[in-house]
């Protein structure tokens, strides 16, 4: 199976998780998760095939991707995920990437490589720092509870832009995954042909 990004579990008590953001402007020791085993089945499904998306794995923050997808009931991901306090704020040495069944890696040491490997790039822009964690630290309680807060549920114009946004997307990913195709195997490109003349009028 391919590595899949933005997974992982919490050390102390083994619970998967995906991690939204993997560290704060104001905080680099620090991410915001989402605990996928106290999520309802239906969200948890929506986030497991968002996050094997190509649009995600091609990104290095999840929450890149989350803002211009919805979940199957209309609802913005990253904004539903934030308004009903499923955003849990946790130390990132506390957090282990599992991007398949024989590899953990620490969130830490993680973020200090590609830190290092982009200059010391800021991982977060500034200005998504809106969203708010559900909790300060969470490293010390054993289990994680669900929260009962009921997300908003988007308008009409909110949603149709949200999901306008999301096919543009989609339709990106696939024009790069046909240009790497053919790249592999050109025999594969459509050819422009001459159009058939038209037959001759009977006389």
């Amino acid at each position: 199976m391919a590595n899949i990004k933005h997974v992982g579990q919490i050390i102390n008590t083994q619970k998967k998780c995906i991690v939204v953001f993997r560290e704060l402007p104001d905080d680099q020791n620090s991410c915001l998760l989402v605990d996928t085993d106290a999520a309802p089945d239906w969200m948890h499904d929506d986030l497991m095939t968002a996050v094997e998306s190509p649009g995600a794995q091609s990104t290095g923050n999840f929450y890149e991707y989350a803002e211009r997808s919805v979940f199957t009931d209309g609802t913005n991901m990253l904004q539903t995920l934030h308004s009903s306090g499923r955003l849990i704020k946790f130390p990132t040495d506390k957090v282990a990437m599992t991007p398949n069944n024989s590899v953990s890696v620490n969130l830490k040491e993680l973020n200090d490589i590609i830190r290092e490997d982009t200059d010391g790039a800021p991982v977060v822009k500034p200005d998504d720092t809106q969203i708010q964690p559900a909790a300060r630290d969470l490293s010390d309680v054993p289990e994680v509870g669900a929260p009962s807060v009921d997300a908003p549920v988007m308008g009409d114009e909110e949603l149709a832009k949200s999901m306008l946004s999301q096919a543009q997307g989609f339709e990106a990913e696939a024009e790069s995954l046909k240009a790497q195709a053919y790249e592999l195997d050109p025999s594969l490109k459509p050819r422009r042909g001459r159009p058939a003349k038209a037959p001759a009028p009977a006389e």
